[in-house]
């Protein structure tokens, strides 16, 4: 088989090559990317869509460094009245076939790094990269990404703590145009701040068991709206891109990058069947990838919309919905986010 160079130090970089070495790739090179170790994230959760790719090729990642949380909730910022709830855990597992599971980016990286057993090399010229390999598989912007959009109108903080009271949920906080999202690991609880440019976070329109965070909060950069738009290109002359290199760094949601880890495993089946014309499996591998990165192009961009609603009226409105939605017909919640984790390329591409 050919040789392979996979460029980027991302979680989508190490599925990437853990994939090709389950697809009998033997020649792996792998290189650092421009992406800076500032903007990688702190924690992944891995729904459905990623887990079962995970546990295909690291299995025991799952138990090793994963936390499951019970429940998904949306409750209200100030009072944390529990607007909506769905079930995660066992119901969840049943429903998509693998867990949902949260991990601290550090320890998941580390204990994949140790499955790999493959070195990483000093970041290198594309150019350089391609005369060398037969594919090169990019994880990351050609360009060193900035924190801050020129026309940013969202900015984006982190916190992390050890406890909090809902630490077994994965909590979305609904603010005054403005949301937090927590998800805990196995030793934390993360909590990721999204806001409008133009609305400071003010302490006291928030629930006292988020103080902590609030005042521990540091800011990581910034995202337009503008950045929501699905790229056509997914493949240059012998070089495939990846969703997290062909997305926005900072996304609206913590989970937007699991994308890339599709990307991954797709790849590797289409080089590994059109290993006699890598054009070819190129081209094949974006024509079944691309309309899944509209998709969740558009999704993103409507939950981040959705959840920084200045108006008041039309928040009222969506709160009334999703309280006799989640309560009244959960099964009808539950269905709007099925083409999302059901999404399963291991069976759809083996």
């Amino acid at each position: 088989m050919y040789r392979v160079a996979i460029i980027g130090q991302s979680l989508g970089a190490q599925v990437a090559a853990l994939a090709c070495k389950a697809s009998g790739f033997q020649d792996i090179g792998r290189f650092y990317g421009e992406q800076t170790h500032d903007l990688l994230p702190t924690i992944h959760s891995l729904g459905a869509n990623a887990s079962r790719l995970l546990r295909a090729l690291a299995p025991e990642a799952l138990e090793q460094a994963g936390f499951q949380p019970d429940r998904y909730q949306v409750r209200f910022a100030k009072s944390a009245y529990l607007l909506a709830e769905l079930p995660l855990g066992e119901f969840y597992q049943q429903r998509y076939g693998a867990p949902l599971i949260n991990f601290a980016a550090p320890a998941l990286a580390a204990y994949l790094e140790e499955q790999l057993g493959m070195p990483i090399a000093a970041a290198t010229a594309l150019n350089d990269i391609e005369s060398n390999h037969d594919l090169t598989v990019l994880t990351t912007p050609e360009s060193p990404p900035t924190q801050q959009h020129e026309d940013a109108s969202f900015l984006i903080y982190h916190a992390r703590l050890p406890d909090h009271p809902l630490r077994k949920a994965n909590v979305l906080w609904r603010g005054d145009g403005q949301y937090v999202e927590q998800l805990s690991d196995q030793t934390d609880v993360h909590f990721r701040f999204v806001t409008r440019a133009d609305r400071p976070f003010e302490p006291a329109q928030w629930h006292e068991s988020l103080q902590p965070a609030l005042a521990a909060k540091e800011a990581v950069g910034a995202v337009s709206t503008q950045n929501f738009t699905a790229s056509d290109r997914l493949f240059a002359g012998r070089v495939a891109l990846l969703h997290s290199a062909v997305a926005p760094p900072l996304a609206a949601r913590v989970d937007a990058n699991n994308t890339a880890l599709e990307d991954a495993w797709v790849l590797s089946r289409m080089m590994e069947n059109y290993e006699e014309d890598i054009g070819d499996g190129l081209a094949a591998f974006e024509r079944f990838r691309r309309p899944r990165h509209r998709k969740v192009a558009l999704n993103m961009r409507d939950h981040l919309l959705r959840f920084t609603e200045p108006s008041v009226s039309k928040r009222a409105l969506q709160h009334v919905g999703m309280a006799l939605q989640n309560r009244l017909l959960p099964e009808i919640a539950l269905a709007q986010q099925d083409w999302l984790y059901e999404h399963d390329v291991i069976k759809g591409f083996r």
